[in-house]
């Protein structure tokens, strides 16, 4: 299933979800109304009247279905406002600990390898990484909107006793989720439930109410709390049915996704011993959580976070055996012989990174063994095409690992240093050939954040230099997740740094502008609080122009002769051929600002438009057969602009790269 395939049975989900809410709602309405026309009608004939006219009352029942929805509905948005900021609500609702880049433990250094390497694979920024030192259960989540606001969380039993392999397997699983667009779905079910559960407790307040109000007015004729109590008993009854129903619509939601995400982590993996493994301990250790709001939040769970239950049909995740049994067929339940070390290495001998090997044949990353399969001739078509639909595979996390292990520790350490981010950044802009330029640009970092930020940048330009040219794009996203942190004022100025030192040679090369493209779309989030439009586009025969952009700014980074760049543009042409008229012929220049400015609206389009467009990209960019380096940057670079990520492309280099 590729990226787009999944956005759509994502909304599909939510559509349901919504469906489900309401018949949900609307049942509870009407029983409320039931309940309470029942009740008035023995209450008149208690008193003589004998009127039985209230179940035929409409102003009763829109008043009560109003007053069920509304209460429902308000609870929900204001829990919905409570999760805005994304994943992070969700961690903090979990007591989850924000992990620190530079800790020495070195099951900490573990998982955020692990994370990191996922995150490359993935072609994603770095999502923080919170531990919930409280829970000894083995247990995760992934939660948040976007990927931009996107965390993963595990307990610190997960963290503790799971080997490697096993926790990467389980954090393979989260990121599943994070690229199926199951996060969103899951903030949403939160909401719901909430809404459910409040009408709840308004319930028990308004019967506690009414009780009280009996008691101390029990030798008063003149009235009693009765009303109210029966008011609250009856909404604790039909409340107590919503939570059911509640929790049947998180299983129904849910349960497919967690085959999903299993089978997807083997996928990225190539290990399903790693996943069975982490499986396994949960077997044998256990999964719950003791957190009070672990009911609200346990369908986010890699494992049932809650007490088994006698309704199995309530459950949010497949029985484990089967889980098991999927990706060990011949495993028999028995989860007795499992053994759990508590590893305590010391931080100056343990290892974050897994024992070195050779995994296939191709091309190594300078100082390394690892293998990366090389992209050369008629394959890169395919492997361009794959990328971007098909999501990462094991050769993305292959790459990923050996990218990490090449990576000089002082790139690595700034990587993870809010300050030393922002130099890193800087440093991958500095101009490689014109040192007339690149003291240009280091005084331009001078001026805007004093000597320590220019001497830093400069003492790392050297480093970025000699990377090897596939992992510059990577790295930047590794150092977004650190210059979040940034202040507002510090964020503003720092982007007008990086759009400086872009200008500074008066030209802006394909690798500035991917770079620049990814940082600056990535934090925008975070800092300018922009609202997620949804998709309104849903055909491009209106966006010849912005279709004409794209695909010429394109065939230019596929060369500068023009036969290269007609070539390229007809490839691109002839995938959109079907959906938009363009240009016979591309631009005669590269002009990135219109390129811009049709991304931005391009962006707008729905699932199938975009499928279209990255097709085309990828037609375009590799239309000679051969994918260099600065036409990955950029197809990476749209392609994320356009809201898919896609994994690196392992390329070969040749000897002008």
């Amino acid at each position: 299933m590729d990226f787009f395939e999944r956005q759509h049975q994502a909304k599909k989900k939510t559509g349901w979800l919504i469906f489900l809410f309401f018949v949900a709602v609307l049942f509870i309405g009407l029983l409320n109304f039931f309940l309470i026309g029942m009740s008035l009608s023995l209450n008149s004939a208690y008193e003589g009247e004998g009127d039985y006219t209230r179940f035929q009352d409409p102003v009763l029942a829109g008043i009560v279905l109003l007053a069920t929805f509304g209460i429902i509905a308000l609870a929900g948005l204001f829990r919905k406002f409570q999760l805005r900021e994304g994943g992070s609500s969700i961690a903090a609702m979990m007591d989850g600990r924000l992990v620190n880049m530079g800790t020495r433990d070195p099951d900490e250094r573990k998982l955020l390898n692990v994370v990191e390497e996922m995150a490359i694979a993935s072609g994603v920024p770095m999502p923080e990484v919170y531990v919930m030192d409280q829970e000894n259960g083995i247990n995760a989540f992934a939660a948040g909107f976007t990927v931009d606001d996107a965390v993963i969380g595990v307990t610190n039993g997960c963290m503790r006793m799971l080997s490697r392999d096993e926790l990467q397997g389980v954090v393979a699983h989260e990121f599943s989720h994070i690229l199926n667009q199951d996060m969103r779905l899951n903030l949403r079910l939160v909401a719901v439930i909430f809404g459910l559960v409040v009408l709840a407790e308004l319930g028990r307040i308004f019967l506690h109410i009414g009780s009280s109000s009996s008691r101390s007015r029990s030798r008063n004729s003149e009235g009693s709390g009765g009303g109210i109590a029966l008011i609250g008993l009856i909404l604790m009854a039909t409340s107590g049915l919503g939570i059911l129903m509640g929790k049947m619509i998180k299983s129904a939601v849910s349960r497919q996704r967690e085959y999903l995400a299993d089978s997807s982590a083997v996928q990225f993996t190539r290990n399903p011993a790693g996943l069975s493994g982490a499986l396994k301990k949960i077997g044998a250790a256990g999964a719950v959580l003791h957190s009070p709001k672990a009911s609200e939040a346990s369908h986010m769970f890699f494992g049932n976070a809650l007490k088994k239950s006698w309704f199995s049909f309530t459950s949010t995740h497949p029985p484990l055996l089967e889980r098991i049994q999927l990706l060990e067929p011949s495993f028999d339940g028995d989860f007795s012989g499992l053994k759990f070390e508590q590893r305590q290495v010391p931080p100056e001998s343990s290892s974050t990174m897994p024992p070195h090997q050779t995994t296939q044949a191709g091309l190594s990353i300078p100082g390394l063994g690892q293998a990366i399969p090389p992209v050369i001739g008629a394959v890169a078509v395919e492997a361009a095409a794959s990328a971007v639909r098909g999501g990462p595979s094991s050769e993305h996390v292959d790459f990923a690992t050996a990218l990490l292990r090449s990576l000089p520790e002082k790139v690595r350490g700034a990587a993870h240093d809010t300050y030393d981010s922002c130099a890193l950044i800087y440093a991958l802009m500095l101009d490689k050939k014109d040192e007339v330029v690149r003291g240009e640009q280091l005084e331009i970092v001078q001026n805007a954040f004093g000597d320590q930020m220019a001497n830093t940048s400069g003492g790392l330009f050297d480093e970025v230099l000699a990377l090897d040219p596939r992992a510059k794009l990577p790295v930047a996203e590794l150092a977004v997740s650190s210059l979040r942190r940034l202040a507002q004022e510090q964020y503003e100025c720092f982007i007008n740094v990086l759009e400086a030192l872009a200008a500074a040679d008066e030209q802006i090369d394909l690798f500035e502008y991917s770079l620049s493209k990814l940082v600056i779309r990535h934090l925008e989030p975070h800092f300018e609080n922009r609202s997620q439009t949804a998709a309104q586009i849903y055909s491009l025969k209106r966006l010849g122009s912005e279709c004409h952009l794209l695909l010429s700014g394109l065939a230019h980074a596929a060369g500068d002769e023009f036969e290269v760049v007609v070539k390229a543009y007809q490839s691109g042409k002839a995938i959109l051929a079907d959906e938009v008229e363009t240009d016979a012929q591309p631009m005669d220049q590269f002009d990135l600002d219109a390129l811009d400015q049709a991304l931005t609206t391009l962006a707008a389009c729905g699932p199938k438009q975009k499928t279209k467009l990255i097709e085309a990209a990828a037609a375009t960019v590799s239309a000679d057969g051969y994918l260099q380096i600065q036409e990955a940057e950029l197809l990476r670079a749209i392609a994320d602009s356009l809201g898919c990520p896609i994994p690196p492309l392992a390329i070969e280099l040749d000897e002008a790269a």
